[in-house]
């Protein structure tokens, strides 16, 4: 059997760029080699590839320090890399955030004519803006924290307003960024104000939105043979004193992650109508992962994952684990859909 060639791609200029290196490298070293070969392109901060032609014996440090390795050539432009390109079956996208969750590597590739795995660009640019998808659900139907928009400039009277629609505590989050970075919880009109000052630096729209009081959970969503279904759910329990599951509790263990959630059958359906109800208004391609509290018997959607991690921490792999599966049978899937 004629093996696929796969070129795995990581890095890039979010502040996410650490958090895709791990993803990516898990990726590498979980493809069937039996089935594909594999190469990589890791982006740096400023979008210059670094090309791996063999990732054989790669090393995790290797990845992560990819501009110092033996193994990766480079950089080079986007618009010089076309050699790279050649030949490759499918480009497996371990890019979070801001190049290549948010429609741009995936504009990038059809312009080539590369296939690649996850979602399309309007299902991509969409989901990442989270106020954008925001007005999706709601157009939609499906329930999601209230919130306001304080866009660069608005002044104070803008804080006024939304502290006279939302009730204290509040989450203000920058719209276009992920793994819990960019974002803050806040208490007071002050801690309002001194979050809204450090976004602005990064965004020129703000995203302010009411907490929710429920357990939180994340819901994956995989397409198998053209049919869109949920994986068990995953119940997402903080150690920290105020239940957020900020960036530590995310990657640094400092959560309960528990799979399958110890909930009754009516809630965990719900999360999954609600997982694929999301995946479905997008019109996601491949696979995704929605997180979504639950309060009262409502599920509140918090926001979609387009291309949702893949580090040994990671929360797709522990779905797709207790139902069954391997990360090696996981990758696969994915790459059937690209």
């Amino acid at each position: 059997m004629k093996k696929k060639k796969i070129m795995v791609i990581v890095g890039g200029p979010s502040a996410e760029h650490e958090i895709s290196l791990k993803t990516g490298f898990q990726i590498i070293c979980n493809l069937d080699r039996n089935k594909y070969e594999v190469s990589a392109i890791a982006v740096d901060k400023d979008k210059n590839f670094f090309f791996a032609k063999n990732t054989l014996n790669i090393s995790q440090n290797d990845v992560e320090n990819f501009k110092n390795s033996p193994f990766f050539d480079g950089g080079f432009s986007p618009n010089n890399s076309s050699e790279m390109w050649k030949k490759i079956d499918v480009a497996f996208l371990a890019l979070h955030g801001e190049f290549g969750e948010d429609g741009t590597i995936q504009g990038y590739l059809n312009t080539i004519g590369v296939k690649y795995t996850g979602c399309n660009v309007v299902s991509s640019a969409i989901g990442m803006h989270k106020i954008l998808a925001k007005k999706v659900f709601e157009a939609s139907g499906i329930p999601t924290p209230s919130y306001c928009v304080y866009r660069k400039g608005d002044g104070e009277n803008k804080i006024k307003e939304i502290l006279a629609k939302l009730l204290l505590p509040l989450f203000v989050k920058a719209p276009q960024s992920g793994s819990s970075k960019l974002m803050y919880r806040v208490n007071t009109e002050q801690e309002l104000k001194n979050a809204i000052e450090e976004l602005s630096k990064e965004c020129k729209s703000i995203l302010i939105e009411s907490s929710i009081d429920g357990d939180e959970f994340s819901c994956p969503v995989l397409e198998k043979n053209g049919a869109v279904t949920a994986l068990t759910p995953i119940y997402i329990k903080p150690k920290n004193a105020d239940g957020f599951f900020d960036y530590n509790a995310k990657y640094l263990g400092e959560s309960e992650e528990i799979c399958p959630p110890p909930h009754d059958k009516y809630t965990i359906e719900l999360l999954k109508r609600t997982a694929i109800a999301v995946h479905k208004a997008l019109e996601c391609d491949g696979y995704s992962r929605v997180d979504i509290i639950v309060e009262d018997e409502i599920g509140f959607v918090l926001e979609i994952n387009t291309l949702p991690g893949m580090t040994a921490a990671s929360l797709f792999p522990l779905a797709f684990g207790v139902d069954g599966g391997n990360f090696s049978g996981l990758l696969d899937l994915i790459i059937e859909n690209a």
